[in-house]
């Protein structure tokens, strides 16, 4: 079982990675948004590509840092039903959801967003009209590697979790460091 939760650790660990990239990330987001405020209010210079640029961003920061977020139970979760459970049956559905759909889905994701993104490069695709940012494959790309490092993320807490329902002395919460 300890490998088990090395092998979980392994995973998560370009989740956390990326994650602290996409914090850098938000420091350049906030700057183009001032840049482009400023720019906008006190010097009428509007830009298309600094619009794009801020929609990209804020797109790439959030689908890059689903498997961060699952690795840290700080998505969106229902706790309604499962709040009254005993622990070993909400660690059963946390497998069963992350192997029924989680998975499935994010392997959907990766196939027709790795098509997504090749058609793009391969077009040449860039923005409408012209006027904003050239190369739209780099935005589309980070949709299939978010899909990737959420199954990483994904799959560590499910190493987790079986840790925690078959050995509660190693681990009483998936979700503890």
């Amino acid at each position: 079982m300890k490998t088990l939760l090395r092998l979980s650790d392994l995973m998560a660990a370009p989740c956390r990675i990326v994650a602290r990239g996409c914090g850098w990330l938000l420091v350049v987001l906030m700057a183009v948004i001032l840049y482009d405020v400023i720019g906008r209010r006190f010097f009428a210079t509007g830009s298309f590509k600094l619009q794009e640029l801020e929609w990209h961003l804020h797109g790439a920061i959030a689908v890059l840092c689903f498997g961060w977020a699952y690795i840290e139970n700080a998505h969106v979760r229902i706790d309604l039903f499962s709040s009254n459970m005993r622990p070993a049956t909400r660690f059963r559905i946390e497998i069963f959801a992350i192997v029924a759909f989680l998975i499935p889905f994010m392997a959907l994701l990766v196939w027709f967003g790795t098509d997504f993104t090749w058609r793009a490069f391969v077009r040449g695709e860039g923005s409408p009209g012209g006027v904003g940012l050239p190369d739209r494959w780099i935005i589309k790309s980070a949709i299939p590697i978010g899909a990737v490092l959420t199954i990483l993320g994904g799959l560590s807490v499910l190493m987790r979790t079986v840790v925690a329902l078959r050995r509660p002395d190693l681990l009483r919460d998936p979700w503890e460091r």
